[in-house]
């Protein structure tokens, strides 16, 4: 009987442009209510409390995760925001996958550069300092990608095992 190989692993993401964005929205919405309920009528109330229920609900994109879930090869990642809200952003089957090795090797580098515009390029690497950037290559049909993700030796290890000829990165000691 096989058992299914898993690993798990969240790492701290930057805060997203959009979530800057829909902030700065929502002061405009708070002054704008402001203005109207100084001049025109106390509809402006209105419009300054919705601008401030916004803000509670767009300041979790700024408490941003990322969650990596590997299964016989199979990775999944998902966003989690402030900790309560969770999005799967991208699945990659483990027979889709066609090259791993770290980010920073000089193949990675160079196809990066070459690939830019042909291939679609992800970056979920996140700001963790205890593990190394991977890139991981697929390929759907005529469609090309790279992920970028974060991983440590225990995730490493698992897309080693179980992809060992698509993997090229040596195991160390």
């Amino acid at each position: 009987m096989l058992t299914d190989r898993m690993n798990e692993r969240v790492v701290k993401a930057k805060a997203e442009g959009s979530s800057y964005l829909a902030i700065a929205g929502c002061i405009l919405l708070i002054l704008a209510g402001i203005f109207l309920m100084l001049t025109i009528s106390a509809y402006g109330l209105v419009v300054s409390v919705i601008g401030g229920y916004l803000i509670a609900h767009f300041k979790e994109g700024f408490s941003l995760e990322y969650e990596y879930t590997l299964t016989n090869g199979d990775i999944d990642i998902a966003k989690i925001f402030a900790k309560n809200r969770r999005k799967d952003v991208r699945s990659i089957s483990a027979d889709s996958i066609t090259y791993v090795n770290y980010a920073d090797s000089d193949r990675v580098k160079n196809d990066l550069d070459i690939k830019r515009g042909k291939a679609t390029i992800r970056d979920y690497s996140g700001k963790a300092d205890d593990g190394k950037n991977v890139a991981v290559y697929s390929s759907e049909g005529d469609k090309e990608s790279i992920d970028i993700i974060n991983l440590d030796e225990r995730c490493i290890n698992h897309l080693r095992e179980v992809l060992k000829s698509k993997c090229d990165i040596k195991k160390v000691g």
